[in-house]
């Protein structure tokens, strides 16, 4: 083995701790997801009929290391690989050296084929173990997950970890209502990540994506998805602390309309900026707001899609509940608890008094709002810019937080949780594993 990498075995090495209700942190002064850095992760599907898209990812892969090791800010702290197949998942591959990850990359070796449905669940989960919080992992696949029956024990692990998965799909097996293939829009939707359908020569362009995708301190702004297709405008405000803006459609037909606060339409090449144009699959476009306001967002798709906006910035939040109508701040909760009352506790970072938060907004995955509550500081004798709202029962089913307030100077700021939520059910037992220092979920359920 060479130095700086480590090989997962999932078996030795581990620790089990057990909590009835979910994790807990060590408390509000750890960083939110990402700030310390992050991995990059690649899940690449190793059959056969894999390898013209395996050449694309090994000469996108220079240029994307290339790209962010060039930034003044390292977003990325160390890389992963893992390959998969049917029966088997890795060995995993975890390095700091980008030169080891791309040989470890150089080294795969595609084989077989043949049966479509593929371990790709299981591949995830242990990208996700290995990977620092707020990671960023990439899928590379022309096959439905064959383990969809694994799926509740990842989307728990994604809540906690909180990293993005996108999906790069040459295939499906031909059926994208299949239990196997629907995991996919669950484990995308749970963690801010999307799916592009691709034809194989077109893998590249995606990578030209990722290379400004991967970006240090990236919020959320808005996180949607859509059964059918249609036409929704999204009114976001862009707070001055926002450099850059991403805006992602993952769909057939895929449009963007995006006017500033005076209602000016921004065009293509003058403020407009096109990474990505697979007409039947995808639409990324960035800009630099001119000015902080209500910017409008028209989408349109002529099927199932989902919509990403993103930005960087330096205000964030994270968001822990609790059971209790005071919070005990050295272990709050990541999960809500359902059927009982529940308060939420933002720790908001980079914004600076006199900015405030005013309210957070539950809403569904379409976007849709749920529950709407006000907000206020919590003293707690610190500098941290606490804010709690007043109990409420959590909705069933999954959700995102909002969060709205204003910047020192008033200007109005909206961030949105990177995972979707979903409630612990009392009486069911969670799991903590440590393999090498990095905490994963196992599950237990008991009634």
């Amino acid at each position: 083995m060479k130095d700086g990498t480590w090989r997962e075995d999932l078996v030795r090495n581990t620790r089990f701790e057990e909590t009835p209700l979910g994790r807990e942190w060590t408390g509000l002064g750890e960083p939110i997801p990402g700030s310390g850095g992050v991995t990059l992760a690649f899940v690449f599907d190793v059959t056969g009929s894999m390898y013209d898209d395996l050449v694309q990812v090994m000469d996108g892969a220079s240029r994307i290391l290339e790209r962010t090791l060039s930034r003044s800010t390292k977003a990325i702290s160390n890389y992963a690989l893992i390959p998969f197949h049917d029966p088997e998942v890795g060995p995993a591959t975890l390095t700091a050296d980008p030169e080891e990850f791309q040989r470890e990359l150089r080294g795969l070796y595609v084989q077989g084929g043949g049966d479509c449905p593929e371990m790709s669940v299981g591949a995830i989960q242990l990208a996700v173990e290995v990977s620092h919080p707020g990671s960023f992992i990439y899928v590379f696949s022309d096959a439905r997950a064959k383990d969809y029956n694994r799926k509740q024990e990842l989307l728990q692990l994604l809540q906690h970890k909180q990293s993005q998965v996108v999906f790069v799909l040459t295939g499906d097996c031909g059926d994208r209502s299949h239990p196997g293939y629907r995991v996919y829009e669950e484990i995308a939707a749970t963690s801010s990540g999307q799916i592009f359908h691709l034809d194989k020569q077109q893998v590249k362009e995606v990578l030209k994506w990722v290379e400004e995708a991967i970006q240090a301190s990236k919020v959320h702004l808005l996180s949607t998805d859509h059964e059918r297709g249609g036409e929704h405008t999204w009114l976001v405000p862009f707070d001055p602390s926002l450099k850059e803006v991403t805006i992602s459609v993952s769909g057939p037909a895929p449009e963007i309309e995006v006017r500033d606060p005076a209602g000016k339409i921004l065009q293509k090449g003058r403020g407009l900026e096109e990474h990505l144009n697979i007409p039947n699959s995808a639409k990324v476009l960035t800009l630099k707001p001119h000015r902080p306001g209500v910017w409008s967002v028209k989408i349109q798709s002529s099927g199932r899609h989902s919509v990403r906006i993103t930005g960087v910035s330096a205000i964030d939040f994270r968001a822990s509940f609790s059971p209790q109508p005071t919070f005990d701040l050295n272990h709050p909760r990541e999960r809500p608890v359902h059927g009982l009352p529940i308060s939420v506790l933002i720790n908001c970072t980079g914004l600076e008094p006199p900015g405030h938060l005013k309210g957070v907004e539950l809403y569904n995955s379409s976007g849709q709002p749920l529950v709407s509550l006000p907000t206020r500081p919590l003293s707690n004798g610190s500098s941290s810019q606490l804010w709690v709202g007043p109990q409420f029962q959590a909705p069933r089913g999954s959700f995102l937080l909002k969060v709205m307030g204003e910047d020192p100077d008033g200007h109005p700021l909206q961030r949105v949780s990177g995972v979707a939520y979903t409630s612990v059910v009392p009486g069911e037992r969670l799991r903590l594993v440590q393999l090498e220092g990095v905490w994963s979920w196992g599950h237990d359920a008991f009634l």
